[in-house]
């Protein structure tokens, strides 16, 4: 199955039954699918792991080499005899000359079933912690600690 939209990782069903709010309480609905989205959005700017896929255009100048930390890449759209050289949290693509045109390319999962487990449960975490604890005063973050170990663990760039 595709990925259109962050509700397809993580749907409103599942984030308001993590939540412990039952289906027929509606009024937050609205509420909770964006908290889905900025805790996907969060997740991604942080790891580089992109959790749905598109294309990404990087605008390289006169430069015919791009290093890439997103992932998974998916495939090379533009640039013709592309050579990749693959790193353990990067890539490295060189190209020919493009003219002033960007280098485009596809990242981000293809399947829900093949994004890592751990980042799903962190940005339900996230969710957790901003649809009941943003209000109160003593809390300083609303990032959970264990989210942002997660996050360092998948994080693609040092």
């Amino acid at each position: 199955m595709a990925i259109a939209s962050y509700t397809d990782i993580i749907s409103l069903t599942r984030a308001k039954n993590y939540l412990r709010i039952d289906d027929t309480l509606t009024e937050d609905n609205s509420d909770i699918e964006a908290m889905i989205v900025a805790a996907c959005e969060f997740i991604e700017k942080q790891t580089n792991h992109i959790l749905k896929d598109r294309n990404i255009e990087v605008f390289t100048g006169d430069r015919c080499a791009v290093t890439v930390y997103d992932y998974p890449i998916n495939e090379v759209i533009t640039a013709a005899n592309v050579e990749v050289v693959k790193w353990p949290l990067k890539q490295v693509f060189t190209f020919d000359d493009l003219d002033g045109e960007p280098f485009i390319y596809n990242a981000g999962y293809t399947s829900v079933d093949d994004i890592p487990k751990s980042l799903i449960n962190a940005a339900l975490q996230m969710i957790k912690v901003w649809y009941y604890e943003s209000e109160k005063q003593v809390n300083e973050s609303l990032i959970p600690l264990s989210v942002t170990q997660v996050i360092d663990t998948y994080r693609r760039f040092r």
